[in-house]
């Protein structure tokens, strides 16, 4: 189903918005782990377990931000999210610029992950709100297509930036992230107010893991999630711990991987609507497991970039799939929190992953340089056998074959 113009335009405009906040992340934070080896000298390992430890802090905000989204709407959780984040994103460029005590270093880069998972689950339940079942790929695929514009352009000036100042590169995300608020403000309605009879429950956030599929689905999230996170810690510990590439070729490697969604998400998306949502998500686990499992036998530029636009094939089709399950299991009251609950396991599957990266980076590539990407592959084989194994359990209407008319009329939504 085409999404009317008004909806559609909406969708871009939130698309955009998270363009903007993937370029400002990529700027400078997927080259922490860098600045924490070769400049605060820590071993990748412990560089390793420093970002996971950050990435566990957004599960948390990730199910606040969820359930807070559903009480007082969309737009003010997203807006406030990015304040905050903002603030410490400045914190964080005065230590680096001014060599401050690594705690303090590390205090603020914590408080920078807390904060900056609020804005997610808010704007995917925004997008949940303003799209039929159906329409919900083509929109998640659209979202994408804005993360991965800002994914693609942000690590490719990043790498050039931090090669003369790490401080630098952090400034001007804090800049970038405080021009999305004031877009943001002008630009997005929100359909959701805020909610007179119900209040935040955090304990029932938790509880909705009584939904079977969707503590399924956040389990397979966990192990893909994890997979997908070796492009930042994995490849990075790879390309310039064991291949000595200079920083800018790892930054080439994550805009190859944002541009391969800008370039081919419409196409995934299309190919996706005439097929169960959890067969393309097999798809894409097997796709990950190709292109990040061959990643460690390769020692050229041209090569890891063919495994890294692999693995980005497989990210065109699990992210909006992810999504859009979720988003098809859960009742109108309840968006917020199942989309929560999905970006906290998302959330804590990218935490695992760093700490598996510096680990494996530690223990076994000096053994066997390919095992951590061959343990990786696998992983990422386990996950899809997962997502196709889910079809049992999902009618055809959540699993993204056909729009049900019951189901559009249960959700009300009048486009336009």
């Amino acid at each position: 189903m085409t999404m009317h113009r008004a909806t559609r335009k909406g969708i871009i405009l939130v698309s955009i918005a998270n363009g903007l906040l993937l370029f400002g992340y990529g700027l400078s934070l997927p080259f922490f782990t860098i600045y924490l080896i070769h400049q605060r000298h820590l071993s990748p390992a412990v560089a390793g377990l420093v970002i996971a430890l950050a990435g566990l802090s957004r599960c948390v905000s990730s199910a606040i931000s969820g359930e807070l989204a559903d009480v007082f709407g969309r737009k003010p959780v997203m807006q406030w999210g990015l304040f905050s984040q903002i603030m410490a994103m400045f914190a964080l460029a005065l230590c680096i610029e001014f060599q401050a005590q690594a705690a303090w270093v590390l205090t603020c880069y914590f408080f920078t992950t807390f904060l900056g998972a609020f804005f997610r689950p808010a704007a995917n339940a925004w997008v949940t709100d303003h799209t039929t079942p159906k329409q919900r790929v083509e929109a998640f695929g659209v979202i994408r297509i804005g993360l991965n514009l800002g994914w693609a352009l942000g690590p490719a000036v990043g790498g050039f930036l931090v090669r003369y100042s790490y401080s630098l590169a952090f400034y001007l995300t804090a800049i970038l992230y405080a021009t999305t608020i004031l877009y943001l403000g002008r630009l997005i309605s929100d359909r959701k107010r805020r909610s007179v009879a119900r209040k935040a429950s955090f304990v029932s956030t938790l509880l909705s893991l009584k939904d079977t599929r969707l503590a399924k689905i956040c389990l397979y999230v966990v192990m893909i999630t994890a997979v997908n996170s070796q492009l930042v810690v994995g490849l990075s510990i790879h390309c310039k711990q064991y291949l000595q590439m200079p920083e800018y070729f790892v930054g080439w490697f994550f805009t190859i991987n944002g541009a391969v969604a800008v370039l081919l998400q419409t196409a995934a998306s299309r190919i996706m609507s005439r097929m169960r949502l959890t067969t393309a998500m097999w798809w894409g686990c097997a796709l990950y497991a190709l292109g990040f499992g061959s990643v460690g036998f390769f020692d050229t530029f041209a090569l890891i970039a063919l495994g890294v636009f692999l693995a980005g094939v497989g990210e065109l089709l699990v992210n909006p799939g992810e999504q859009t399950l979720v988003s098809n299991i859960a009742s109108r009251e309840t968006r917020g929190r199942y989309l929560g609950m999905l970006m906290v396991f998302y959330n804590f599957g990218s935490a695992v992953g760093f700490l598996g990266a510096g680990l494996l980076g530690d223990y076994v590539a000096p053994l066997y340089l390919p095992g951590p990407w061959l343990i990786v592959g696998a992983v990422a084989l386990l996950a899809g056998a997962g997502f196709w194994a889910l079809r049992r359990e999902l009618t055809p209407e959540e699993d993204g074959k056909q729009t049900a008319p019951e189901l559009i009329k249960k959700d009300k939504i009048i486009l336009g």
